[in-house]
Order: structure tokens, then sequence, then C-alpha cells
């Protein structure tokens, strides 16, 4: 796979930055400890959308983030989740009184690190967690996946908090929208994680990948 970057390293720093100088009119970088938030915080009190993961699925979450979609977003190193310190700085950022909802997919690392930072919350929060993906049963081990479905749930849940609806108004919207949200992915070529330098998996020109 063909990439222009200058380091492995600085991929990810380089990428939010080129990112932020590019919608300064709409989001703020913050960088210790990494997270994007509206430029303009809601004056009024709202219910304040948060979401975050791996990067490399780019424009989820960080394109999201604007006035009727998400309020921050916390971007991990490429297919890694971010940290608990990141979602708690972002947290801190964006709530003005109504409450922080925290936007979930189902994916171990995820899933632990936005758990432990809302357990050192001082606001109200709840958790939407993403399970989309019906590739996998309903009672698979860990669980449905979270993948392009999160898209849907960020876009609804950020009409619904604009226009004022509760806390507990976007919870029980977002598990709404996840519960009746299907999902499967395909794949016709494998991705390259820069870190390895090499396609993650072998699969011919006249084969495709589900699930």
């Amino acid at each position: 796979m063909k990439k222009i970057l200058n380091s492995i390293d600085s991929l990810l720093a380089e990428s939010l930055s080129g990112f932020a100088k590019a919608h300064q009119d709409i989001i703020h970088l913050n960088k210790k400890p990494y997270f994007i938030r509206r430029q303009q915080i809601a004056e009024n009190p709202k219910v304040a959308l948060i979401s975050g993961g791996g990067s490399g699925h780019e424009p989820l979450h960080t394109g999201l983030v604007g006035q009727g979609m998400l309020d921050a977003t916390c971007p991990g190193h490429i297919f890694t989740s971010p940290t608990p310190d990141q979602m708690i700085a972002a947290a801190e950022a964006v709530e003005n009184g109504a409450g922080v909802l925290f936007i979930v997919k189902n994916y171990a690392g995820d899933v632990m690190n936005f758990e432990i930072a809302g357990e050192m919350l001082l606001c109200p929060y709840e958790t939407v967690l993403i399970s989309d993906d019906v590739s996998l049963a309903k009672d698979h081990s860990t669980g449905r996946r979270g993948v392009a479905g999160t898209l849907i749930v960020e876009k609804m849940l950020g009409a619904a908090a604009q226009a004022g609806a509760s806390l507990a108004e976007c919870k029980a919207l977002g598990d709404r929208v996840n519960n009746i949200t299907a999902t499967m992915g395909v794949a016709l070529t494998s991705c390259t994680v820069p870190a390895l330098g090499k396609p993650t998996f072998d699969i011919s020109d006249n084969e495709m990948e589900m699930g």
C-alpha cells in the first residue's frame, strides 16, 4: 500500500496538527493529552458528546466534531485505543452543566478506558456502547463490534443534544439507534498498519473477506 508520511513516530501528531490547521474555524486541538473539541463550546447547558478510538479510520471520529455533532473526540494511535486521561481532559473541557455522554465502540480497550475515565469524572455521565456488526452472533464471547454504525449514532445523538435532549434522553436514543442498526464489513484488500509496514493478511484479486 503506497502512502506519504515523514515518520511513523510522528504520523499521528502531524496528521492531527494538519487537520486542526485546515479546520481551525470549527475545531481546536489539545496536545497534552491529545483530544479535539469544538472551537465554540455550547453557551447554554447541553449534553456533551464525546467519542474516540484508534486513528486510521478518519473521518471517524475527528471529522464529526462540530455544532450539532460531537463536542470532543479522543484519538488513539493507529488502531489503538485512546487513554483515560484523554477522555477526562476532553470531558472537563466541554462539559457545561448537562452531563457527558460517551459513545464507545465495543472493543475491549475502548470499553475499559472509557469506563475508567467515567469513574473519575465529577459530573453525571452515561455511555452508549455501539455493537452494530452483525457478522458476529449476539452471544459472541466479547459481543458484536462497533463499526460503521457508530457514524449513525453519533449523527443522531448530535442532533438530539443540540436540540436540548437530556442526558437520559440521549442515552435512550443512542441505545435505540444502536439496537436497530446493522452493518457488516467487507474487505477487498488488506490494510497496512504503518508500524508493521506490510499488509496484515493476504487476499487474492478474485477474493473478498466478509465479517
